[in-house]
């Protein structure tokens, strides 16, 4: 994770900012960066608008939090650099200041509807396939964010978005790079390989019970076992606090909620609609697609079935077989043209043709349905539930304090937090500092474990919440110090290692033996036959040929050009030890001319994206170029 971090602050700009962007709009990410809190001091500038400590703190917390979702119950937060952190952030706030500005320049900015179908139609917020209001506030919440934060931040994004979309969306690629990106990327090559691998080699080895003894000696300290301890502990849950008799919600809290979350979620409009589409083309012009539409309206009108007609003429491969159904849907789905077409229509009513991109439509509104928020009796069990959690969860940081108190106040055991708080002592055996079974997965609670006041002084741990609302208190019961394993026990994998690093010599020694004798004008057949192995031959291979080793190819494709009617020789290999000679013969250039035009895609698909990369970060070193930007020549805070 630490080696993530330096490769991030050292990548190229788009790299990073793609990345945030892309992050932030699936939600973990940053916050807003239009955040004012106190006066603080300022740590960067970008064209006089001030970058300041408290945005800083807030989006590396933030970016933690990320990490640590990402990473689980096992995050172990001191492979975090707090310093290179810092730097990777502010390198993306500088970066994204720069961009919002431009963006600003350009009066770019998204309407309240698209920044609600983003947050609307996050997966994360969606409980049963809709967005669930209750599950949006919790997902926030964890990642630091207030709900009109977070659709500020939104917001900003999607202005970014913009931007980078239509700086990429212009890039082009020209008939002749095409062509000549063609003819490298689709180039096929004739080759043959002799592969020396360590399975061959390590066939016929036979280790000596000295060789394994020596080995054994030699290296006492890899054969040790792991230190190890099996502990007590006691865990504080706001689960099992659900019940406790100081909660209480009464029918009027209950009632009161409920008229609450009625408020915030008015009912929105659905519309169900069936449409007919046809598409314009070589053979029917927008006129002719026009034309045809009205004609199947008249059609209509006269008493034809919609359905019928739809299954007929519809050139939508979805809709067409269910006779032009499209389903109920909210505002936000259909593109804009789609949209306001619908929308103007009464229930049971016809469109004229609509243009689209995706050719033209005649639109019936089916029905109109405004839904229905579920009766108070639906979901009081639900309601009940929340209330009940939001006063656990209460409940939980008073406990906390109270069981961390106590862990310091009564440190040879946990007697008393067991009587004091009811809670059950429970054990765990076999924890290591590398791994532990159960809730011990977490290294922070091994970590715990393993400070010299729980593991030599046998003291309780202090109360460690290592998941939300979840805490423990642990102590060690049993301590195992490390011994050395006996020599039989690990033998078996002595032996194995010895049996590897002398095949991996002995296939590195075949190979050199063997192109030596190549280079000296042997013939390959011969040398093949000496050694005893076959050489593999593939004619007119592709980059990333099936069946043919990556080190290979990647050696084939890089080599020189061989001289017309001759070869060329060199060796490779990959980490395993495994060695390969390798012989190219013939080189075929690739030609747009002889591809399929799935391949032909490929290839555009593939330069397109390079160009839009490329061209994204030239525009924005231009606006850094062309930029005033002072960042910190002091320690960032931590």
């Amino acid at each position: 994770m630490l080696q993530k971090l330096r490769d991030q602050t050292q990548s190229l700009f788009f790299k990073v900012l793609v990345g945030a962007i892309i992050f932030t709009l699936a939600i973990f990410g940053f916050g807003a960066f239009n955040l004012f809190m106190n006066p603080d001091p300022a740590l960067a500038s970008v064209n006089g608008e001030d970058i300041r400590q408290s945005t800083l703190l807030l989006e590396s917390d933030r970016e933690r939090r990320r990490i640590a979702l990402q990473a689980g119950e096992n995050f172990d937060p001191s492979m975090v650099d707090p310093v290179l952190l810092q730097q990777m952030v502010l390198d993306q706030l500088i970066a994204r200041s720069l961009l919002t500005q431009a963006a600003n320049d350009l009066d770019m900015g998204p309407s309240t509807r698209q920044i609600n179908s983003v947050v609307t139609g996050n997966p994360n917020f969606l409980v049963d396939g809709r967005f669930d209001e209750n599950a949006y506030r919790s997902v926030v919440q964890m990642m630091g964010y207030a709900p009109q934060d977070f659709l500020e931040t939104t917001g900003e994004l999607l202005v970014l978005d913009q931007l980078r979309r239509g700086v990429i969306d212009s890039a082009f690629i020209t008939d002749w790079e095409l062509r000549q990106n063609a003819r490298l990327l689709s180039q096929k090559r004739d080759l043959a390989y002799l592969p020396f691998t360590v399975e061959q080699f390590a066939s016929g080895i036979e280790i000596e019970e000295e060789a394994v003894a020596v080995r054994y000696q030699e290296n006492e300290r890899d054969h040790m076992t792991e230190e190890s301890v099996d502990v007590e502990y006691v865990e504080l849950a706001w689960t099992g606090l659900l019940e406790d008799p100081s909660i209480e919600v009464t029918e009027e809290d209950l009632l009161a909620a409920y008229e609450a979350d009625k408020a915030a979620n008015p009912p929105e409009e659905e519309r169900d609609a069936s449409h007919i589409l046809l598409q314009v083309n070589d053979e029917r012009s927008a006129e002719q697609a026009a034309e045809q539409l009205l004609e199947l309206k008249g059609r209509l009108e006269a008493g034809e079935a919609f359905a019928a007609l739809a299954e007929e003429f519809s050139e939508d491969p979805g809709s067409a077989a269910t006779g032009g159904s499209l389903g109920s849907m909210r505002p936000g789905v259909f593109v804009p043209e789609f949209e306001a077409a619908l929308w103007a229509l009464e229930e049971g009513e016809l469109s004229e043709p609509v243009q689209t991109d995706f050719g033209f439509h005649l639109i019936l509104l089916n029905s109109i349905d405004f839904g229905e928020y579920p009766e108070f009796a639906e979901v009081r069990e639900e309601i009940d539930r929340r209330l009940r959690q939001v006063q656990a969860e209460g409940l939980f940081l008073e406990r906390f304090r109270e069981l961390d108190s106590l862990a310091f106040e009564q440190p040879d055991s946990l007697a008393g937090l067991s009587e004091g708080l009811s809670l059950e002592v429970r054990t765990a055996q076999g924890i290591t500092r590398e791994a532990g079974s159960g809730i011990f997965g977490n290294i922070e609670l091994r970590e715990a474990v393993f400070t010299d006041e729980v593991l030599e002084n046998g003291f309780n741990s202090p109360a460690i919440e290592y998941v939300d609302n979840r805490a423990v208190v642990a102590r060690v019961s049993q301590r195992y110090e490390p011994v050395l394993r006996p020599l039989e026990e690990v033998a078996e994998a002595i032996t194995a290692e010895l049996v590897q690093e002398r095949a991996r010599a002995a296939a590195l020694d075949a190979q050199t033996a063997a192109l030596l004798r190549l280079q000296a004008g042997e013939s390959v057949t011969e040398v093949a036959d000496d050694v005893g192995i076959a050489w593999q031959t593939v004619e007119l291979a592709r980059r990333n040929q099936p069946g043919v080793p990556r080190e290979v190819g990647d050696l084939v494709f890089s080599m020189q050009r061989p001289p017309e009617g001759d070869k060329l020789i060199d060796a490779t290999g990959n980490l395993a030890g495994d060695r390969f000679l390798v012989t190219v013969t013939r080189v075929v250039d690739g030609d747009l001319a002889t591809m399929t035009e799935s391949e032909i895609g490929s290839v555009r698909d593939l330069l397109a994206g390079r160009s839009s990369n490329v061209d994204f970060e030239g525009f924005y070193n231009s606006l850094e170029a062309q930029a005033s930007i002072s960042r910190p020549e002091f320690a960032l805070p931590e």
